[in-house]
């Protein structure tokens, strides 16, 4: 340790670091100046984009950053989490992630192991659909838990989430629906309408209002209040999601009914 009479040097002090840095809702242009002077400084960069569909261009934002960086998918980021861990001990690492790096669960994952085994781990936090859906009108201190849309498989048609929806409207707070990375709002919209047909717990009333939301965040992004009918031929591309009201203030009705 490097020591001047009575002072200690800070930079002696700085260890080696895990940070994940978010990319922010839409492109390159959403990355923070704190997330791009984070990538400056490190030794890696890597970039997960597997979470979330990302609209920018890694070329240009490696121009920005000064750095190369290398895409690494789930496996990586799970199973071989161990690998990530051990390079933070030998130098500075980035996982640049879109979104807020703590959206997804398996970050939190990704944390937990680092901490375990000693490595310092530091949040560069970022934009993220859990706060642009306030573009819509609807309070965010109004919304329940959030659920996922999951494509049915041949053996696998997962429909908890339509219990969390049923539990949300009973306490009339907003449900959001955060559809699978490559599902367009009729998809999602003809999967629930499946789910209603079959259960007929009328969570999804075919008059019911709703909202939906493509590229939210983006200069193309679309939001539209209507029916579940008028909306249910709507195909908005992903990113996507379904915002199902719960008991509107009179100031939530307000803005709805001008989208």
């Amino acid at each position: 340790m490097l020591q001047r009479g009575n002072i200690i040097h800070k930079e002696s002090l700085i260890l080696n670091m895990l940070y994940l840095v978010g990319l922010g809702i839409w492109d390159e242009g959403d990355i923070s100046l704190r997330g791009i002077r984070t990538c400056k400084k490190a030794d890696k960069v890597y970039a997960e984009l597997y979470t979330s569909v990302w609209g920018g261009n890694l070329k240009k934002l490696e121009k920005i950053i000064r750095k190369k960086i290398r895409v690494i998918g789930r496996s990586e980021m799970e199973e071989g989490s161990g690998r990530l861990v051990r390079e933070a001990r030998r130098g500075n690492v980035a996982i640049l992630v879109p979104g807020d790096p703590l959206s997804a669960t398996t970050h939190s994952g990704l944390i937990d192991e680092a901490r375990r085994k000693g490595v310092r781990v530091e949040v560069v936090h970022s934009s993220s659909v859990f706060t642009a859906i306030a573009e819509t009108g609807l309070n965010l201190y109004n919304f329940g838990k959030t659920v996922t849309v999951v494509a049915p498989a041949k053996k696998y048609k997962p429909e908890s989430f339509y219990n969390t929806i049923a539990e949300n409207m009973a306490k009339g707070m907003h449900t959001l629906l955060l559809l699978d990375i490559n599902m367009s709002v009729q998809e999602g919209l003809g999967i629930l309408m499946d789910i209603e047909r079959k259960r007929k717990q009328m969570v999804l009333k075919p008059r019911g209002r709703i909202v939906v939301a493509s590229s939210i965040g983006s200069p193309r992004k679309v939001i539209r209040y209507g029916t579940v009918l008028e909306l249910a031929d709507d195909e908005l591309p992903p990113p996507a999601v379904i915002i199902i009201p719960g008991r509107l203030n009179f100031f939530e009705k307000e803005l709805l009914d001008k989208i």
